[in-house]
Order: structure tokens, then C-alpha cells, then sequence
């Protein structure tokens, strides 16, 4: 096999909590993330010279070697001492700077692809590891469906399958916010603590997660982003987004990652009747989606032909 072409998802988080600034200039939080149907196609196809090649088109992302693609290429060829070069294009429909994950899923898919196609043979521990120096997000990529997220988002622990369909509105408001901007607008104080995870906190976090997100809605509040109350003082078109989707009768509106994305729930009649009427007003660009289990995520990359353990 010589060419493979691998579907890329986006995230959103239920939760996202910054718990301060660590030693190591990292920040310590703790968040929920969820996959979701959101996706974009990648293909790489092999190439006999050591080459790295990545041809990009859609939306305007960085290029050449300033690209996380570029640079997940770069960093597993080194690392397995490929002789192997590849071809990669890829057509990018998730926005960026968004907080949907878009960047960091190319990368996890791309590990998993050129371990596969250059034969490198690395297993999923080091994998792992060579996603986290990539970025706080992108082991998440390489689990999928609902899993807790710790340190600086790159300790992750599936979650049970067990939430039931749904659909949500995310709204672009055409706003690029990059991780490193958010987190600079922030005074997240000093962390200096110690966090484990225990069994009882697992199940804590999904139990409370599946009461925010039944059909009844009682327990919305749960669903809280720390970066809500620093973007939103900086930039007023989250503030206008976010409540051109609760007077379009969305039962929670949420600030998405630490992204410019703004993500509604409700039943599915609700999140459908939203996305008309903001769609009327010109506020941005609306996805819709569902989340998607982390079942149906790994088949998925399975039936692209991926060797997924």
C-alpha cells in the first residue's frame, strides 16, 4: 500500500477548565473532549525519495514547514529514520482557529497513516508520545469519542460510550483565534498542585456529563469553558453570536475550545430551527453536526484502510 486517504474530525469540549500556569510554562486543565462528525479528507501517498510535499487548498492555513502536517511528517520520519518521502494534500473545510481541533486531528491521522506507510513500526506508546510534542491536543485525536483530558490536555482517559445521539450548531464567526493568543489574554494564576485521576473522578465526570446532555436538560451548567469570560470581554462578535443563538432558542450556548467557535445544544428540531434563523442574520458561518462515538470514529479510520489497535 502506497497511498491512503484518511477522514480528519473535529472536537468540540463539554467542559474546559485552566487550573493556572505550571512551572514549565504549560497550563494545567482539565476538560471533557468529544468527536464529532465535522471532517475533512487527507491523502498521503508514498513517495520513493525522502521528500516532504503538501499541497493545501480551502481555507487559508500556515504553509510548508510552518504546518503542523509538515511538521508531523518531519518529526516521525526523523524519528523512525524513514527513507521514505510522501505527497500530502489535503482540503481544508474545518475553520481554524476555531477550537474545533482541526490542526491537531491532521496530525494524529497523519502518525497513524506514514507509521503505516513508511512501515515504521512504531508502537501506540510512542505514537503517543510523538503527539504530544506535536500538541496538547492531538493524543486525543488518536483515542476519539468522549475521554477526559488532564495536565495540558494531553493526559487522555476514554470515557465510557454511552451518551446518545446529538446534534448541536456551531457557529464560525469568522474570528481566527490561535491557543497561544487565548491563553496570553488570560491571568490564569499559578498551578502548583498535584491531579489524579482516580476511578471515583471518571465516573463523577461522565455521570454529571450524561445529566447535562439528556433530552430533559437539566443539568446545562455543568458545560462551562473558562475561556468564556476572557474572549468574550475582548471580542464582541462572540458576545453578538452567542446570543443570536439563544434567542434562536438553543437550550445551552457554549464558547467552544479555546477557539472563536460557538457551539448550541438542544433537541434535534431546536438546534435545526436555530441554525435557519441565525443563518438569516449573516453573524458567521454555521456547521451542523453530531457527536460521534468513538466506535464509529475508529471504523472509521478502519475503513480508510488504517491499522487502528
Amino acid at each position: 500500500m502506497t497511498r491512503l486517504s484518511v477522514p480528519s474530525f473535529a472536537k468540540i469540549n463539554w467542559t474546559l477548565k485552566v487550573l493556572g500556569k505550571r512551572s514549565d510554562g504549560y497550563h494545567q486543565i482539565r476538560t471533557i473532549y468529544q468527536t464529532v462528525d465535522l471532517s475533512e479528507e487527507v491523502v498521503f501517498e508514498a513517495t520513493p525519495h525522502p521528500a516532504i510535499r503538501l499541497e493545501v487548498r480551502g481555507r487559508t492555513v500556515a504553509r510548508g514547514k510552518d504546518n503542523l502536517l509538515y511538521r508531523t511528517a518531519d518529526l516521525l520520519q526523523k524519528t523512525a529514520g524513514s527513507r521514505t518521502g510522501v505527497k500530502i494534500k489535503l482540503q481544508k473545510k474545518i475553520p481554524v482557529g476555531a477550537g474545533l481541533g482541526g490542526g491537531a486531528s491532521n496530525a494524529a491521522v497523519a502518525l497513524l497513516a506514514l507509521n503505516q506507510l513508511w512501515d515504521c513500526q512504531l508502537g501506540e506508546t510512542k505514537l503517543v508520545e510523538l503527539a504530544t510534542q506535536l500538541g496538547s491536543d492531538v493524543p486525543f485525536f488518536l483515542v476519539g469519542g468522549t475521554a477526559l483530558g488532564s495536565g495540558r490536555g494531553a493526559e487522555v482517559v476514554p470515557l465510557p460510550d454511552t451518551l446518545g445521539p446529538q446534534s448541536l450548531i456551531a457557529l464560525y464567526p469568522h474570528l481566527e483565534i490561535s491557543t497561544r493568543k487565548a491563553y496570553a489574554l488570560g491571568n490564569w494564576g499559578r498551578y502548583s498542585g498535584t491531579q489524579t485521576l482516580t476511578e471515583e473522578v471518571v465516573e463523577t465526570t461522565m455521570q454529571d456529563l450524561l445529566r447535562a446532555v439528556d433530552r430533559k436538560g437539566e443539568g446545562w451548567s455543568f458545560l462551562e469553558n473558562d475561556f468564556e469570560d476572557v474572549l468574550f470581554d475582548h471580542y464582541p462578535v462572540l458576545v453578538e453570536a452567542r446570543e443570536a443563538l439563544r434567542k434562536a432558542g438553543c437550550a445551552r450556548v457554549m464558547l467552544c475550545g479555546s477557539g472563536s467557535t460557538l457551539l448550541g445544544f438542544g433537541s434535534e428540531n431546536q438546534v435545526k430551527e436555530a441554525a435557519e434563523a441565525v443563518s438569516r442574520k449573516g453573524i458567521g458561518e454555521i456547521l451542523l453536526c453530531r457527536i460521534l462515538p468513538r466506535e464509529k470514529y475508529r471504523q472509521s479510520l478502519v475503513e480508510a484502510g488504517l491499522f487502528v489497535s
